[in-house]
């Protein structure tokens, strides 16, 4: 027994000091940072968090020019490879020189990257795992592929990390190279080295006596020798040198990564979100790695009052306050957007009026479109949810439209919702502008296709740190961010159909030709309502009352605010880009107004367009009850308001503490939900005509799975293609038939 004591205690002694296993324990002590990135990733690749975006999808199945490819997967790897050196680079400035024999080792740099590559290692193994796996099962890869696939990675990999070691091979140091040169322990410091260096030479005198096993040339492990009869000097002169180089080395990637959104905006630039995501990541950690190499201890202080600098500037006088533009406005002359002005507005009856007869008379020439006495008149809501919402509104739109032989299309008078739902609804609407075949496969493919990645490689490389690119819409000169390259990279998928300013629909839905779109995104400063429209829709924005309730000026309408030439010259791009801005993902857009106000994603309020439309509603009530049968809701929604096989989950201890300040946010579609069964159940008591309301669900079960993003699988497209055979989808498709029979 002694004996088996024995064996285990020299075989944990020969493994605590084994080097790849004591830097894991000095990581968890001393590394926090470089540590949680890894954590943040493992995270994300083995769908643990970001599950509902989808965001493992963009790592384990990315698209390169459309398609899933060798390339597609050098890129990750490269991305990664990134990262990995970045790890090393701030790796190496926080722990090194708790380990004096490397300076004595050959490239002391080189060896400590070799030793430190565990958690790499280990993570691309996992990642490989992952992505075999959700290959096979989710995009029915073959073997061949998925070899292909590791082999981009592994090429990718190898390729960033070779052109590091070009860099650092020839200039990393140790302290026999440095020692022929001349004598530095007796060269006196100056006061920017004393003070660069931080605490000094009490490092690590506790360390020198271990003597550590360690990788070394050809991956042979050897036993490092005792520092103890070298001066401290010259083994802190050692790190110093390799310190500066290896922030030499961030300085010029982070430089390199900025030059590269010079050239955005172009196909070929059109990477793997995920490889963006990835890279900005690793410059950040880069930039901070680079300062604390400088500033050691000095660096927390340095960036508050830096972040602190910036705020003030950016208030007082307006500089870092990056501006992303409503394209098609002139930026020149401003608004007052005020509570006066609001109120001046509202109080325009002679305005509303002449509106509120020109819009009778579209509704006119609707009607005598649909060539019946009374008509049933269709209102559309469509749900946000990125590109899942645009494929499903657009396929259940294509399909009613084929079904009923083009008469739903013709009834239906009024669309509005929030983000992707109102993309898939424009771009329906103006291939049947253009008199195109919407049941065509190409449309459907452009419309499912990927958003993402452009968007990303922008907000990596141009909106962090430069807006150095510029380009013309209409009368301004806009500069290039990742809301451009949304619009950009929507209007090649979509052969420019959707390019056109919003005067451009004003006759054709005049003439009945075309539905009416109202898009309402939330204003950010004060939680309100911007309607914008092909028409002016100032009747909407009356709230006379008769039961003394105060005004609350919610719904502000474009037309009144900016007037007609603006509005007119307004792309409709922007306006889909204004009401599909989830946080963060898209940035807010800045109007012409003073003082400034910003836009953000309509569902910000109203995520399916049921306020919009009792808004609507109520104001053309009289018309409505006069000239046609009724009114049909088709709700177009991206997910089943009532899953029943959906489980309330019990809080953890954490829990407790987290959601009563969460709660709102992780309920908020279904306090939306709530709000508006409300509001359309009371409305709907007293109407004078007909009123029901088809819903077609694109997810009905818990197990439906498509991500809420700007990015499709190939498998999650052909899932939405599929929804419309559900038992509940086609009811609602039957009941739409039946009633367009009965009113024909």
């Amino acid at each position: 027994m002694n004996g088996f004591w024995t064996y285990c205690k020299s075989a944990w002694f020969n493994l605590r000091y084994f080097f790849p296993i004591t830097l894991l324990i000095y990581h968890l002590k001393h590394n926090l940072v470089g540590l949680l990135y890894w954590v943040f990733f493992f995270l994300i690749i083995t769908d643990s968090i970001g599950r509902g975006f989808g965001i493992s999808f963009l790592f384990l199945s990315p698209e390169y020019g459309g398609t899933i490819n060798l390339w597609s997967f050098l890129f990750i790897g490269f991305s990664f490879g990134g990262l990995t050196m970045a790890f090393h680079s701030y790796s190496y400035q926080r722990l090194a020189t708790y380990f004096p024999f490397l300076a004595m080792v050959n490239k002391p740099f080189v060896k400590f990257c070799v030793n430190n590559s565990t958690i790499p290692l280990v993570f691309s193994i996992v990642y490989l795992t992952e992505m075999w796996q959700f290959q096979r099962e989710q995009e029915f890869a073959s073997t061949n592929e998925l070899l292909t696939y590791i082999l981009g990675y592994v090429l990718g990999f190898a390729l960033y990390i070779g052109i590091s070691l070009l860099y650092f091979f020839p200039i990393n140091k140790n302290i026999y190279d440095l020692g022929k040169l001349k004598d530095l322990p007796s060269v006196r410091k100056t006061r920017w080295e004393r003070f660069s260096r931080g605490r000094n030479l009490k490092w690590r005198a506790e360390h020198q006596h271990h003597l550590y096993w360690y990788l070394g040339r050809r991956m042979k492990i050897q036993q490092c020798r005792s520092t103890k009869h070298y001066q401290p000097a010259l083994l802190q002169s050692v790190f110093e040198q390799n310190k500066i180089s290896t922030s030499f080395f961030e300085i010029a990637t982070i430089i390199a990564f900025v030059l590269l959104g010079l050239f955005g905006g172009g196909a070929a630039f059109d990477v793997p979100a995920a490889m963006s995501i990835v890279l900005l990541l690793t410059i950040l950690l880069m930039v901070f790695s680079a300062i604390l190499s400088w500033f050691k201890f000095w660096t927390y202080p340095l960036l508050l009052v830096v972040f602190l600098l910036i705020d003030a500037l950016s208030v007082k006088y307006g500089l870092f306050g990056f501006e992303t533009h409503a394209y098609g406005f002139t930026y020149k002359q401003r608004v007052a957007y005020n509570m006066e002005v609001l109120d001046s507005l509202s109080r325009d009856t002679l305005k509303q009026q002449a509106d509120l007869e020109r819009y009778h008379s579209l509704l006119t020439n609707w009607k005598q479109r649909t060539k019946n006495e009374k008509p049933l008149l269709v209102i559309v809501n469509t749900s946000g949810g990125g590109s899942r919402s645009a494929a499903w509104v657009f396929d259940v739109l294509r399909l009613c439209d084929s079904i009923t032989k083009g008469q739903s299309t013709k009834h239906i008078a009024l669309i509005t919702g929030a983000s992707g739902g109102m993309v898939g609804a424009s771009y329906f609407r103006s291939l049947k502008l253009a008199g195109k075949d919407v049941n065509q496969p190409q449309y459907y493919e452009a419309i499912s296709s990927d958003l993402l990645n452009r968007m990303s490689f922008a907000a990596s490389t141009n909106d962090l740190f430069f807006r150095y690119q510029s380009a013309m819409h209409g009368v301004g000169n806009y500069s290039y961010d990742r809301g451009m390259a949304f619009e950009n990279d929507l209007n090649e998928k979509t052969g420019g159909i959707l390019n056109q300013s919003m005067s451009y629909y004003s006759v054709p839905e005049q003439k009945g030709l075309v539905p009416v779109m109202i898009f309402a995104p939330a204003i950010v400063n004060d939680g309100r309502r911007l309607l914008l429209a092909s028409q002016s829709l100032s009747f909407m924005q009356c709230e006379e009352s008769t039961t003394g309730l105060e005004k609350s000026y919610e719904h502000v309408d474009g037309f009144s605010l900016f007037g007609k030439a603006q509005m007119d010259r307004l792309r409709l791009t922007s306006v889909l880009r204004m009401n599909s801005t989830f946080p963060y993902v898209l940035p807010m857009t800045t109007l012409p107004t003073s003082p400034k106000i910003q836009v953000m994603d309509a569902g910000a309020r109203d995520n399916f367009g049921a306020k919009t439309t009792i808004q609507w509603l109520q104001s053309m009530e009289d018309w409505i009850s006069k000239e046609t049968s009724g009114v049909l809701m088709v709700q177009i929604r991206d997910t089943k308001k009532v899953i029943l096989k959906d489980r309330t989950k019990s809080l953890s201890f954490l829990d407790k503490f987290i959601e009563p300040l969460m709660s709102n946010i992780s309920n908020f579609p279904e306090t939306q939900d709530f709000d508006q069964d409300q509001l359309l159940l009371a409305y709907a008591k007293h109407l004078p005509y007909r009123f029901e309301i088809a819903t077609f669900n694109l997810r009905t079960e818990p197990t439906d799975r498509i991500s809420l993003s700007w990015h499709l699988t190939q498998k999650e497209r052909e899932l939405i293609r599929k929804s419309m055979k559900r038992p509940s989808n086609q009811a609602a498709l039957n009941r739409l038939v039946q009633l367009m029979q009965l009113h024909s």
